[in-house]
């Protein structure tokens, strides 16, 4: 199965940070996110890797230049994760496919995992309980299946949609379908909310570990702690 690392968008939420350096080659305890990335994909098995670059692409792309099993494919405008995903379409063909978004850090393991549960459905999304989903996609779930998801409700708690995602080729309509959302783009996780209103089966599969946001200064501080103290402890 390929591996899809949305790795277009600014960073702007890293403030400083995100200045000088793009968002893929934020460090987290001396290795670049997208490395730790495509590191983890391989440990689970996907042997190739589609990446999609946009804001100071050819700095990704010149960082994981000696990595043979990755191709690039840019997205020419920050139009959000459905567009960006879409402009990986005609790398991926018609087979399943994995895609992650490249500022979420997981246990290697967490790809594995979901890539299982879509061969026994449609689909399949990593989940993690959050205390306040304000910055975060709401998924609601029944008998471990997705039933809806909601962008940015508010400071209420509940499952989050992680950015892990095993699919195939019955989301690409419904990528090509959605509208633009409020904040002006066109969101994956609208088109996986259409595709359940659809029929589809969707599985939920909760995260074993943590997990960390790094696109904001809060949660790149706890993954570089935690992976710091990984490495310490070896």
């Amino acid at each position: 199965m390929m591996a899809v690392v949305l790795a277009a968008g600014r960073g702007t939420r890293l403030a400083d940070a995100g200045e000088d350096t793009p968002k893929p080659l934020m460090p987290i305890a001396g290795v670049a996110v997208i490395d730790r990335i495509l590191d983890a994909l391989a440990g689970d098995g996907f042997d190739d890797a589609v990446v999609v670059t946009g804001h100071r692409a050819g700095e990704v792309e010149e960082h994981l230049a000696s990595r043979a099993a990755v191709r690039f494919v840019r997205q020419e405008h920050p139009t959000g994760t459905g567009d960006a995903l879409l402009a990986a379409r005609s790398a991926l063909g018609s087979a399943p496919f994995l895609v992650t978004w490249v500022d979420v850090v997981v246990e290697p393991g967490t790809y594995r995992r979901v890539v299982e549960a879509a061969g026994e459905h449609d689909a399949a999304v990593a989940v993690n309980y959050l205390d306040d989903l304000s910055t975060g996609g709401a998924v609601a779930i029944e008998d471990g299946m997705v039933t809806g998801i909601t962008e940015k409700p508010g400071p209420i708690a509940g499952w989050n949609l992680t950015g892990v995602l095993a699919l195939d080729h019955e989301v690409w309509p419904h990528v090509a379908d959605v509208e633009r959302s409020v904040r002006g783009e066109y969101e994956l996780p609208d088109a996986i909310g259409a595709w359940v209103g659809d029929g589809g089966r969707i599985a939920a599969i909760p995260v074993k570990g943590p997990v960390f946001e790094i696109g904001t200064p809060h949660g790149l501080a706890a993954a570089v702690a935690y992976f710091s103290g990984k490495s310490s402890s070896r």
